[in-house]
């Protein structure tokens, strides 16, 4: 899918909004590569003249201002060149990193839950910087290189054609070695990448679950399979640096060949006709000779990193290729004003075949709250998935006040409803930036009266700047006062319909108290939909859905189900 032609066009893509930057650096280019070469002409003629009238000291004043300015001339233009080549190189790599990033913020859920996040955070820094050293040193040699060749070859032609005939006929003995070695490593090169990236997946896992690994003793196995990995991956790499590693040797013959080429060529055209053939204008030619294959020699010097930026790329690619989220400019603005739910019929699975949702149809009524109870697996959390329509059915139909999902707009449709997850997620900044988070714009007062509903005011205040307290890793708050700033910052902004998801299931039962006394102010008069493990909890909702295997077994309030003496009684008095 990714070919050396298709993941160079990408680039280019890149480079284009730097194209009057890309000019003036083939421009700095051009002059620096000209000055170079043209030194060693001016010292060949130089050489080609003593022979011919013997040296004379005081004829050697103008050469030396002549070759001094273009020496500091060229390097001038070097400096500049590699100026504008870096800068050219750190802007399109931040390009890429805004479109990468921004697509990960826009892809669909599904694919989140189904790569290891450890590898999506592998390709996003690792190998962007990979590619950027790739295109660092790629844009250097290519730009110098590409320029050297063209002038070299007329510089060559305009001193002497036969010998300049020489040294392009051989060349391409050079730039094919260097192919087929660095076509071969790439494949090596690309398994690296790989194997990189499910490291990076495993020490983020053992990072985010280190209380779990700790608490079942399982670092040594865990530090087994990394080691497994690591294994794999230095016989990956032994074998990609290997093999890359044949390139310098075998374009350095391939060039020693041309060079002694054009000397023992040179050396009989100097006996047989020396009034055509000096011994300066060899020199020149050997110089010319020597910097045309420079070029290749880079390139080479830098093949395997440059494969290395390849594979990486590839990668980077595929997450920039992933589907985003459907565009949402023909669907209708979502407005819950009444808050009732319909799902009829619906039927979802996350892989073909192994179907998780089975033809669930339920009823929820405005300012209703609805309890879903089940074991776990039994599809609760995936029903409120779909509701937030992270995913779409693959049959069925569910609607919003008689509005069904598939016409309205996700973002719009998320906006009426909030949530509060079993997974508290707050962000590096104060208490007053938390809460606000899903107000723009909301004052001072609004922040804390939504703490006060939330039962949480009086805890933010004993923190050492109140509202002003910077949240982060070490802040010391426990999971249910981070529980109580996540349910204040829904209270400054509260919708129609509510989803608790396993909200107090990591809470002890004080703080359970104090946050059930904020659910019952939020789920006044709206209509909510909680997911609990503790059936204790929702002993008053107004419907109780028990699930089973992706069904519906049973609905009722606490008293009816008991009667009936079923599936939810049976876990109920199992407690």
């Amino acid at each position: 899918m990714y070919s050396l032609r298709v993941m160079i066009k990408r680039i280019l893509h890149y480079a284009k909004p730097h194209k009057l930057r890309i000019f003036f650096a083939l421009l700095t280019s051009t002059i620096y590569v000209t000055a170079t070469l043209y030194a060693p002409y001016i010292l060949g003629q130089e050489v080609m003249n003593l022979f011919k009238s013997g040296f004379v000291i005081n004829d050697l004043a103008k050469p030396i201002i002549k070759l001094s300015i273009v020496v500091v001339t060229g390097s001038i233009f070097g400096i500049l060149m590699g100026r504008l080549l870096n800068v050219t190189s750190y802007l399109m790599i931040k390009d890429i990193r805004v479109d990468i990033f921004k697509k990960i913020l826009n892809v669909p859920v599904s694919y989140i839950d189904s790569h290891i996040q450890g590898d999506i955070l592998t390709r996003v820094t690792r190998d962007v910087d990979q590619v950027w050293d790739g295109l660092l040193h790629g844009f250097t040699h290519l730009f110098r290189g590409i320029v050297a060749i063209i002038i070299t070859i007329i510089f060559m032609f305009m001193t002497r054609w036969d010998i300049a005939l020489v040294v392009v006929l051989l060349t391409p003995l050079s730039v094919l070695a260097a192919y087929l070695i660095a076509k071969l490593s790439h494949k090596s090169f690309k398994k690296q990448a790989a194997i990189t990236g499910e490291m990076g997946g495993l020490t983020n896992e053992m990072i985010t679950n280190q209380k779990v690994v700790i608490a079942y003793d399982l670092a040594n196995e865990n530090n087994l399979r990394y080691q497994a990995m690591d294994a794999n991956l230095y016989k990956v790499g032994v074998k990609a640096q290997f093999t890359s590693a044949f390139t310098r040797p075998t374009t350095r013959l391939v060039n020693a060949i041309i060079y002694a080429s054009v000397a023992l060529y040179g050396t009989i055209l100097i006996v047989k006709e020396p009034t055509l053939m000096n011994v300066g204008m060899l020199t020149v030619f050997l110089f010319y000779a020597s910097q045309y294959t420079r070029p290749f020699n880079e390139i080479s010097d830098v093949a395997s990193e440059l494969a290395s930026s390849f594979a990486s790329l590839k990668r980077v690619l595929e997450v920039l290729d992933e589907e985003e989220l459907k565009d949402e400019s023909k669907l209708l603005d979502a407005h819950i004003n009444v808050g009732k739910i319909d799902i009829e019929d619906a039927h979802f699975s996350y892989e073909k075949g192994k179907e998780i949702i089975k033809g669930i149809s339920l009823k929820v009524f405005e300012n209703k709250k609805v309890a879903i109870v089940g074991k776990t697996g039994c599809g609760k959390t995936t029903l409120i998935n779909l509701l937030m329509h992270y995913y779409d059915l693959d049959s069925g139909n569910i609607f919003f006040d008689g509005k069904e999902t598939k016409l309205l707009k996700p973002t719009s449709l998320r906006k009426n409803v909030g949530m509060v997850l079993q997974d508290t997620w707050l962000f590096k900044g104060t208490v007053k930036e938390n809460i606000a988070y899903s107000k723009e714009n909301a004052t001072d007062e609004e922040i804390i009266q939504a703490a006060h509903l939330a039962n949480a005011h009086d805890f933010i205040s004993k923190l050492k700047d109140g509202y002003n307290t910077v949240i982060d890793d070490d802040d010391g708050l426990s999971t249910g006062e981070k529980q109580l700033i996540c349910i204040a910052r829904l209270m400054i902004n509260l919708p129609k319909i509510l989803i608790l998801d396993e909200a107090t299931s990591n809470i002890d039962t004080r703080t359970e108290v104090r946050i059930q006394k904020a659910f019952n102010i939020m789920m006044d008069g709206r209509t909510s939909i909680v997911i609990a493990h503790r059936l204790s909890t929702i002993r008053h909702a107004d419907l109780i859905v028990v699930m089973k295997d992706g069904k519906i077994i049973e609905q009722g309030n606490h008293e009816e189900l008991l009667k009936q003496n079923g599936y939810y009684s049976e876990l109920y008095n199992s407690l």
